[in-house]
């Protein structure tokens, strides 16, 4: 019994496993849209500051963590959007044309541009059939997922591929 459980042990640390600033692996990414397309599910409200708890409501930053922190993506921490443009608090990450990103990269707004507050809100993108779509914790309409257009993609300000490590 005990080497059954040493093997699968074994098999799961290997299909997990990457490089420390490799990209996200495809393991890792269809857990990512799993995660974030359940909350999206679920319809939570928005909240400031809102990172674990469905019913009161999630922020941007904090429906990105919670995501990645379901999905197991270790070494993420609970920030700001900022911070996770930065690539601080477990965030690392390589900042991607936008013409490059794909599903699960992370995009980066700058709405508040007289609070000086460089990327101020957080989504991810996700593969809606052939075209790409935004998952985000908007104000108005709490978590949803939806269409790259309008401000979305007008002042769409950073994208960034996440990787693992620090």
């Amino acid at each position: 019994m005990r080497s059954l459980l040493s093997a699968l042990l074994s098999l799961l640390v290997s299909c997990f496993a990457i490089s420390e600033s490799a990209a996200l692996d495809e393991a890792y990414k269809r857990c990512l849209e799993r995660q974030l397309r359940f909350i999206i599910a679920k319809n939570p409200p928005y909240s400031a500051g809102g990172a674990s708890d469905l019913e009161k409501g999630l922020d941007c930053s904090g429906y990105v963590f919670l995501a990645c922190k379901w999905a197991g993506i270790p070494g993420v921490k609970r920030t700001t959007s900022f911070r996770m443009a930065m690539g601080l608090d477990g965030w690392t990450g390589k900042d991607i044309p936008r013409e490059s990103c794909s599903s699960c990269d992370l995009a980066f707004w700058t709405w508040h541009k007289s609070l000086d507050r460089p990327y101020g809100h957080v989504g991810v993108f996700l593969k809606a059939g052939p075209t790409l779509e935004v998952a985000h914790a908007s104000s108005k309409r709490g978590v949803v997922l939806a269409p790259l257009r309008g401000s979305l993609q007008t002042d769409l300000s950073k994208v960034r591929c996440l990787t693992i490590g620090e």
